[in-house]
């Protein structure tokens, strides 16, 4: 029983810290990263025409995220949003359409966050995985979705910090 105790003492210490690394000003993804659509994949397609994103920890422990991607199309879309690394939902809102999504966070290691992208409705929209590379200067993310179609959508985007 004792054993089991420290077990679980030490797994919520670990999951504390993890949380702590990945909200602090020396998380690997604060910055600005832009999109390498070459190295991307976008399966079935058709790719992106490009993404911006920054990352910032404000002084309250928020990680605060812009983006701006460009569509197949040619049009923009994008969100602005503040969330913690809580397992919580917070609201996404679209910067250039009255879009709201919402996203859940749950860190894995100091280079490495899941989150999940929900509808208002809170059906899932996409599961995803950011991982920073253990120098810094690239960050992948890994999306699946699904299609209006109902297929399977897994895009692979590769970032280069600016």
């Amino acid at each position: 029983m004792a054993g089991t105790r420290i077990g679980v003492t030490a797994l919520l210490a670990l999951t504390c810290a993890a949380t702590a690394l990945a909200q602090s000003k020396d998380d690997p993804s604060i910055g600005s990263w832009k999109l390498n659509v070459a190295k991307s994949t976008f399966t079935p397609g058709p790719p992106i025409k490009g993404d911006t994103r920054s990352y910032e920890v404000n002084d309250a422990g928020w990680l605060v995220v812009t983006t701006e991607t460009i569509q197949p199309d040619g049009s923009r879309t994008g969100v602005r949003f503040a969330a913690k690394f809580d397992g919580k939902p917070y609201p996404q809102i679209g910067r250039f359409a009255p879009t709201v999504t919402l996203i859940t966070y749950q860190p894995v290691d100091k280079r490495t966050l899941k989150y999940t992208q929900r509808d208002s409705n809170g059906k899932v929209v996409s599961t995803n995985t950011r991982i920073v590379s253990a120098d810094g200067r690239t960050m992948t993310i890994e999306q699946k979705s699904t299609d209006d179609k109902g297929r399977a959508v897994v895009n692979v985007e590769l970032f280069e910090r600016q």
